[in-house]
């Protein structure tokens, strides 16, 4: 499986790598952060394209098209999970960091989540930062702290032991205990609101759901998964 030959890197990511050089100069704005998911990049290409959900990395290079012609920038850019196309194989990862890097060519701050079609050896071993900084060891956590607000990006991805390659893992999620007992003590000590963030809805998580009917300070609740857009917020 091709990575991502130099051809196609040359006609995908000209345009926007021009696009981020031009924006490195505006102005970015602290109080503003966009919201993506389910990426689905298929890093397995053939003649130049990805051989799955093709149309993706096209989308993607639009969307980032868009966060680069805004004025002033946005601060931060999540992704909530879905990294990959479908078994988060190492060139998914290697080719969405290549699409995902214009942004932070431009100055923009890139934090990822990981959702069930993603895997975290895979992930880890391309985006080492998040294995370096998570504060849960083995899990992608990341906390995104706002003018106004820390927004703590959590890990619902289930792995089935000993999954194979190629192999389907668990479609819904859960926030393990590791992480819950991680959140309640930063939430304690914090004295700024927090907003949540994961994959999957919260209804499939039943011990994220509890901690966040006994913590005062949590603000709300985003996920990605169900492949739409709705602004009915959980607060």
């Amino acid at each position: 499986a091709a990575i991502v030959p130099d051809v196609a890197k040359a006609e995908a990511l000209e345009r926007i790598e021009k696009l981020a050089a031009k924006a490195s100069h505006k102005k970015i704005d602290p109080r503003l952060t966009v919201l993506l998911s389910d990426i689905h990049i298929c890093g397995e290409l053939k003649d130049g394209k990805s051989i799955h959900y093709p149309y993706n990395p096209t989308s993607l290079q639009l969307r980032i098209e868009e966060i680069l012609s805004m004025r002033p920038l946005p601060a931060n850019v999540l992704v909530f999970g879905d990294v990959a196309w479908d078994y988060g194989l190492e060139e998914d990862y290697r080719y969405a960091a290549e699409l995902l890097r214009p942004l932070e060519d431009a100055g923009i701050k890139l934090t990822l989540g990981l959702g069930n079609h993603d895997r975290r050896t895979a992930f880890f071993k391309v985006f080492q930062q998040y294995a370096q900084n998570t504060p849960v060891a083995g899990r992608a956590v990341s906390v995104v702290a706002l003018p106004d607000v820390d927004m703590i990006m959590l890990d619902s991805l289930i792995e089935k032991p000993a999954l194979q390659p190629r192999q389907a893992t668990t479609v819904s999620g859960e926030i393990d205990k590791e992480q819950i007992a991680w959140l309640k003590e930063f939430l304690s000590q914090s004295k700024r609101p927090a907003i949540l963030c994961a994959h999957h809805p919260l209804n499939e998580m039943p011990l994220l759901e509890k901690l966040i009917s006994e913590a005062p300070n949590v603000a709300g609740f985003v996920y990605g998964h169900v492949h739409f857009w709705s602004k009915t917020p959980y607060i």
